[in-house]
């Protein structure tokens, strides 16, 4: 009898092509340090009302919602590395002139385009991942790529946090040059993604009641933990009056706890039933938030950043992988298109009320209705049918 594959070993025997992915993962994040940062941008920078910074960032969320379903039916329809890496090169040139676009309807548009560029990336890397991974190795390729995702992160916005600080520009120019790299990296590596057969059929987008009642609850979770990534630089910079490197260094005790621990947390829940897993991440968004009611100063956001650190690692690779599992191969484009879809939902809902009860000197509500928000999600994941 066998034994059962360690944590990295189940990763070292994913086909190399899936490790191609997650190497250009890696450098695209890398020099992913604009968006944490968006709101001061358009607030510190340029001088805008908070109320209006955090609705042109809103727009960075309709633009990644537009992008999710055009991604996956591109990824039906075509190569979804070659999606990929073409949207990587076209996100790096816009955002490399982002730095100067001005007026408000200039910033809107740019913030909607630059979004929905960078996005178009989500559903086409979800699906070429799925799809090389097959469906004995796909959580392990997903979880490879949450790796990879979080291991870039630990770099820009840590990086972008002192960037800021001599010069916001700094931010675009270095994102932009990271997209490209990329880009240019996967295209030359020759990685193809294959078709699933009738994927280029015309179809519906009907991929399923449980994958739909899925999508729904994620989009509650994520709100709830996307909330906090909108809030945190603001409250740090301009409640308790910390330098924007604070964020940053905030930012790499999420990633590096992912970093060193998402393999084997993966690895310790292999074979637990999904609607379990998902619902225990969301419930530890809400037991976070319970902290960040209680705890004073920075240990408020710092413990509910650890909560919300250890359900994000739950709750991204196994709803990825549950959606996998019941929905049919050849419309999967489409449902990773609806989990990008979630992810563009929460992110456009989360600055809007960050921009509210920030505005109404309010916060300790957000972080009541977030945890709250929570417990709904994590009873939604609990009553998932198994897949």
């Amino acid at each position: 009898m066998s034994a059962t594959p360690s944590a990295w070993t189940s990763l070292r025997l994913l086909p190399r092509s899936v490790w191609w992915l997650a190497g250009a993962t890696l450098i695209n994040r890398m020099g992913a340090m604009v968006f944490p940062f968006l709101v001061l941008y358009f607030h510190r920078h340029l001088g805008l009302a908070l109320e209006t910074a955090t609705t042109i960032a809103a727009c960075y969320g309709l633009g990644s919602g537009a992008a999710a379903p055009l991604g996956g039916w591109l990824a039906d329809r075509f190569d979804a590395v070659r999606v990929l890496a073409y949207s990587m090169l076209a996100a790096g040139a816009l955002m490399a002139a982002f730095p100067w676009i001005k007026g408000t309807v200039p910033l809107v548009t740019a913030t909607f385009v630059v979004a929905l560029l960078t996005d178009l990336s989500r559903p086409s890397s979800l699906t070429a991942l799925a799809r090389l991974g097959g469906s004995g190795q796909s959580r392990d390729a997903f979880n490879l790529n949450y790796l990879a995702v979080n291991l870039g992160m630990s770099v820009g916005p840590l990086l972008g946090g002192y960037l800021a600080l001599y010069d916001y520009r700094l931010l675009f120019w270095g994102n932009a040059c990271s997209s490209l790299t990329a880009g240019a990296m996967l295209l030359a590596s020759g990685t193809r993604s294959p078709q699933e057969s009738g994927s280029g059929e015309r179809a519906d987008w009907n991929v399923g009641r449980s994958a739909f009642r899925a999508v729904f609850w994620t989009i509650v979770a994520l709100w709830v933990f996307m909330t906090f990534f909108a809030a945190t630089p603001v409250y740090v910079v301009e409640v308790l009056q910390r330098p924007e490197s604070l964020v940053g260094w905030i930012w790499l005790l999420n990633t590096g706890l992912i970093v060193f621990t998402t393999v084997q947390i993966n690895h310790f829940t292999k074979g637990k039933p999904l609607p379990k897993l998902l619902a225990c991440s969301a419930l530890l968004f809400a037991f976070g938030y319970a902290l960040f009611l209680v705890l004073p100063g920075l240990a408020g956001p710092i413990a509910c950043m650890l909560a919300l650190t250890v359900g994000e690692m739950m709750l991204f690779t196994n709803s990825s992988a549950y959606l996998q599992r019941v929905v049919p191969a050849h419309k999967m484009g489409r449902a990773m298109a609806l989990n990008s879809i979630a992810v563009s939902v929460a992110l456009t809902a989360s600055t809007p009320a960050v921009g509210y009860f920030f505005s109404a000197h309010r916060p300790d509500l957000l972080w009541a209705m977030c945890a709250t928000a929570g417990l709904f999600a994590a009873l939604g994941f609990w009553r998932l049918p198994k897949p």
